[in-house]
Parts: C-alpha cells; structure tokens; sequence
C-alpha cells in the first residue's frame, strides 16, 4: 500500500513538509511524536494537508504538515494511509489502514547558532550520484538542498518518483530533510507542471528564505535560461513575469530584520550569477541573474553564493572591479559523471563560516571560511 516510504521537505518557521506514494487511491495521515523515552506512553499527534476546506484525499500522491514541532529536539513520525474503496458523496469507504516506516529526524536547531547543509547539483537523473557523494560530505548534516537538474526534462509520474521522490525518501531515511529547487531541466517535459502534486512549499512557491541558527538561508528558483519566445518553449512558458516577482519578493526579503540581523546571509541558486562572461556570450537566464538579481545580492550584503549548472565545478571570485559590485563569491557545483561531479558542503555557527566543494574522491576542489 505505501508504494514510495515518506520524505521530508523543509518548509521553515518550525514546519515540516512529509510526502509520500500509495499504491491506491487514498487518504493520508502522519502520526509524529517528540517523545522516545522507553518508559513513557508515546502520545502521537496527527497532521495532514487540506487545501480551499478539503484534506487531500482519493489519490496516491500524499501529503502533511507537521507545524510547531520543536526544532530543538528530534522529531519522529510514520505516515498512515487507508485505500478508498468507494467515494460516493456522503460515505466514503476505508480499507484497513497501512503505515510507513517509522523516520527520526535530529534536531534542526543546534547550540551557538551551528547550521551545516550540503548542496547537489546536475545529477541528471543519475540518482546513483547521492551515495558516494554523500560518503565524502562529512558530518553533521541538517539538511540537504538539491540545488536544480537533478531532473532531466520529466516525462512522467516514474521519472520523478525516480528521480527525485525517491532519493529524498532515501536521504530521509538517513536522517536528512531536503528542499527541492527547480533548475532549467525540471520546468521542461510533459510532466513539469505535475512537480507540484507531490512537493509541499512554503506558500506555494519554489523560492523562500529560512533561518538556520545563525545563518540566513535564500533559495531561488532559476527560470528558463532562454527567452519565454525561444521556440523551444512553444509558447507555453512564463517566466519573465515570475522572474520579475520573484525579484520583488527577493528585495523585501533583504530589508527584513530576519536577513539583516543574520551573521550569515547565503544564496542557493541553479544558475550562477558570474561577472566574468562577456556580454555577448551570455544566455538569457544568465544575463537575468547577473544584471537584475546580483545588485540586490550585493545591497544586501550577502556572503557567497551557491550555483551549479555549467557543469564544471569552479569558485568565481568577487570582481576586482568594486565599482560593478559582485562582492561574494560563487561557489559552482559540478555534474555527472562522477568524476566530475561534487557535493558543496556549508558549515556556520555565530562566528565561523565554511564552504568547501568536495570531489567525488574526497579531494577539496575550493573552499574559504569567514570569522566575525
């Protein structure tokens, strides 16, 4: 019955995002608890996702909410689902109810502020990349952000169960919440505008900003990296419109006390921001994210930020030129296959920050540190 084990999203301000597939047409339930002492009777709580006055039922996507969890304690949780056997309009009929695998989850909020993370990129399908990337990525790990193209081009419900459903089942069962951002692969393909059914965002978007103990945390979502009129869209894309909303959201976000009042304010993002590319070799979504999103990044002051899609693992510099601005760094991830492909590890606390992007062989391609 529990066709795809659950997954945890983050979703910020002490909410937790659970997902998981059902064989079957069902409802969907997640019993969660913070209580593991072996002495005490477990009192399990229940959460679950309702939308316009309805709770998600009579498909095999599934979804829940867990809110005002603890973020400084563990959090345990299973998932329960009942296959519906008739919906008729005033009696629905249960089959007996199935559970998941029971999940622990450690604490998300450590002492001193402590945050590490770690960052993937251009998997492409590859799924088979997270092991032994995660193998060299050290620990603790909090969570992990799968920073876009770890989709190529979606054709249906399997490719994503493959391809991302399941690897974030499996990072969850190893302890390891994600959050999901789109790159320019995964708004392609027949089933891109599915991606939805099966993730819970903050607000109902691919972009937010969350606090991690010290750390100020800003995941955007890419857009296309060609004009909505490049034919290859069909004219079924708009992307320019919600790039320039996302740019206003993103400018209110820097004048909060939440990012202002961080000791360290990152960016992860699949398309890098880089001052170096001359003018008349830059793509549209590159030319975007330099010109329109990189001033604010300087106006808000931020530390580095975290980007892959070039397929080439690098660290771009600030510019020389402090006229232009592009005051950070970049960190730039690699891809598939494996030998060029890594994993970028974030770790902070109040007075330290340290980005290193590891190889598959263990070996640091870059890495730098702040001290306050």
């Amino acid at each position: 019955m529990i066709a795809v084990q659950p997954w945890a999203q983050l979703m910020g301000a002490g909410r937790l995002g659970i997902g998981w597939l059902t064989s079957r047409p069902a409802d969907g339930v997640v019993e969660w608890t913070q209580t593991f002492d072996a002495g005490r009777p477990v009192a399990w709580q229940e959460a679950w996702f309702s939308e316009d006055g309805l709770r998600q039922a009579n498909g095999t996507a599934q979804r829940a909410v867990i809110e005002g969890y603890d973020t400084s304690r563990p959090l345990r949780f299973r998932a329960r689902s009942r296959a519906i056997s008739s919906f008729k309009p005033y009696k629905v009929a249960f089959d007996e109810p199935a559970r998941s695998q029971e999940r622990i989850l450690p604490a998300l909020a450590r002492p001193d502020g402590a945050v590490s993370f770690i960052v993937f990129n251009d998997i492409h399908n590859r799924a088979g990349l997270y092991q032994p990337l995660l193998n060299r990525a050290g620990a603790p790990i909090d969570f992990a952000v799968l920073n876009g193209d770890v989709l190529q081009d979606p054709q249906s419900e399997a490719e994503i169960v493959q391809n991302l459903l399941q690897p974030m089942s499996w990072f969850t069962a190893r302890g390891i919440p994600c959050f999901f951002l789109r790159g320019n692969h995964e708004t392609r393909g027949a089933a891109a505008r599915r991606l939805k059914d099966y993730l819970t965002l903050p607000d109902g978007r691919y972009y937010t900003a969350m606090t991690f103990g010290a750390a100020r945390v800003v995941l955007l979502d890419c857009g296309e990296d060609k004009p909505d009129t490049s034919p290859e869209y069909s004219g079924l894309v708009d992307f320019d419109r919600y790039m320039e909303a996302q740019l206003a959201w993103f400018a209110r976000e820097i004048e909060t006390p939440a990012f202002r009042q961080a000791a360290w304010r990152l960016v992860v993002v699949h398309i890098p921001p880089d001052w170096r590319v001359p003018e008349e070799k830059l793509w549209h979504g590159a030319r975007r994210m330099r010109e329109r999103f990189a001033p604010l990044f300087d106006k808000g002051r931020v530390h580095a930020v975290i980007s892959g899609h070039n397929h080439k693992a690098e660290r771009v510099e600030p510019c020389p030129d402090a006229a232009r601005g592009f005051r950070w760094p970049v960190f730039i991830g690699g891809a598939h296959p494996l030998e060029k492909a890594t994993v970028i590890r974030v770790d902070a606390d109040a007075r330290r920050l340290a980005i290193r992007c590891i190889r598959s062989d263990g070996t640091v391609h870059a890495e730098q540190q702040w001290r306050r």
